[in-house]
């Protein structure tokens, strides 16, 4: 990071450089989430609703490799702010490289796992439970295996990008790599009409090319921490305490991956053949709320490292309350969003079936009623890691898998499908209103040290 650029961390108002960071990353998180559902329509118009299952079903895995790109790309993210922030420039770049090195070495174990298991993988997901299922599903997870190099990769590419004091280049790459994903899923599903497996090939081919612009990038002279070949020195002691501050995100992923899978199995359990599609449409539909709420935070996290490594505790508090009541005004409008109109929100996957979409509505209203508790867990935890308090960060995350898996197997034999969809908002406002109370006391206590 440059002197101007760490000089206008400490020193620019907090809503002046708050927008200039998170205004770059909520749009393309914006036209991320237009690619995320352009991709769900293709899928369920052009492929079917079997296909929409099968996405659902496997995805589950592909969940647990962005969770450990994640978990690398926040955990790099951060340590980099913290020394920067502390002004140790040569430690920074020795975390970039060992970054470099952990991607590569998962971009090798991970296929070499899971394509050796895949049959064992696509049973274990009941992803068998219907021929054409289980073919689109096969098709689909192979590639995404084989790709998790640059899975992994593009993930890390943006988010260290955007640390390095480039959000507007960050955001570029990224409204490109969505537009050209929704023009590749055109050509791969439509024209070509290759099923799920056009669907990784165009997410695969455009992570890719993420993937390469970031190693140009930091080898290039317009980096603040730039790299030469003769960086490329692992410090394998170093590494496991950049990963501990990224964990928290790779538990909330592999809690989200096994959250799926358990409402995945239950729908199977006490539903129909299409509400493993219905819900589909209520994932699709809120992975768009999630990304949305995920590039607020990734805005703030740059600010919030840098400020919790320079002890600026007034600007701290600042960040993190502006960033809250932000949060808050997002959720609550696309709450009343899906509340209004989510039969116009299912046709728009599935065009004119109305059993499909009478499930959907359902699915929708139900699973999706209690996103400003969602919006504030989100927030939260990557804020909280943000500012190294992983611990705290952890409340979250675990909390959510310890109270969702008991609540999914009571609830649906009282209340069937209906307690499958409301298991999820009813936890989410338990842990929401516990990390809220958790902001609010460092909010307190950063405030109460500022006055120190």
């Amino acid at each position: 990071m440059s002197s101007q650029a760490r000089a206008d961390l400490n020193q620019l108002p907090v809503k002046t450089q708050f927008w200039r960071y998170v205004l770059p990353s909520v749009a393309g998180m914006l036209v991320v989430s237009l690619d995320v559902l352009i991709d769900g329509i293709f899928v369920g118009r052009y492929v079917g609703a079997h296909a929409l299952a099968a996405i659902n079903l496997v995805y589950p895995i592909v969940m647990l490799q962005i969770g450990l790109g994640t978990m690398v790309s926040m955990g790099a993210a951060t340590r980099i702010s913290i020394l920067q922030g502390a002004g140790q420039t040569a430690a920074a770049r020795q975390t970039l490289v060992n970054t470099l090195i952990i991607i590569a070495l998962l971009g090798i174990a991970l296929p070499a796992i899971g394509i050796s298991q895949l049959e064992r993988i696509l049973v274990l997901l009941n992803a068998d439970n219907a021929a054409s299922v289980l073919h689109e599903a096969r098709s689909y997870l192979r590639f995404m295996l084989w790709g998790a190099v640059v899975n992994i990769g593009q993930i890390a590419a943006i988010f260290l990008i955007r640390n390095d004091g480039q959000p507007k280049l960050a955001t570029v790459l990224v409204i490109f790599s969505a537009l050209s994903n929704i023009a590749l899923n055109y050509l791969f599903l439509v024209h070509f009409q290759l099923g799920l497996a056009g669907a990784a090939m165009a997410t695969l081919l455009i992570e890719g090319f993420i993937t390469l612009a970031g190693l140009v990038y930091f080898f290039s002279p317009i980096a603040h921490l730039r790299l030469v070949l003769a960086d490329f020195r692992a410090d394998w002691a170093s590494m496991p305490a950049m990963l501990k501050l990224g964990f928290s995100s790779l538990l909330m992923e592999g809690n989200l991956a096994l959250l799926m899978f358990a409402h995945n199995y239950q729908l199977l359990e006490y539903g129909k053949g299409n509400d493993v599609a219905a819900y589909a449409i209520a994932g699709y539909t809120e992975a768009v709320f999630i990304l949305m709420l995920h590039g607020l935070a990734m805005g703030m996290q740059p600010l919030l490292s840098h400020a919790t490594g320079a002890k600026d505790d007034e600007r701290l508090a600042h960040i993190l309350s502006y960033g809250l009541r932000v949060s808050l005004a997002i959720s609550v409008v696309l709450l009343i969003t899906v509340q209004l109109f989510p039969a116009a929100i299912a046709s728009l996957y599935i065009g004119n079936d109305p059993a499909l979409v009478a499930l959907a509505t359902q699915a929708l209203q139900l699973h999706l009623f209690a996103l400003p508790f969602d919006g504030i867990l989100i927030v939260g935890v990557i804020a909280l890691q943000a500012m190294a308090l992983t611990r705290l960060a952890m409340v979250g995350t675990l909390g959510k898998t310890l109270l969702l898996i008991p609540a999914l197997w009571l609830m649906p034999q009282w209340w069937g499908v209906t307690g499958i969809y409301t298991a999820l908002p009813l936890v989410n406002m338990l842990l929401g209103s516990i990390i809220g109370l958790v902001l609010w006391q460092q909010l307190r206590r950063l405030r109460k040290a500022a006055l120190e």
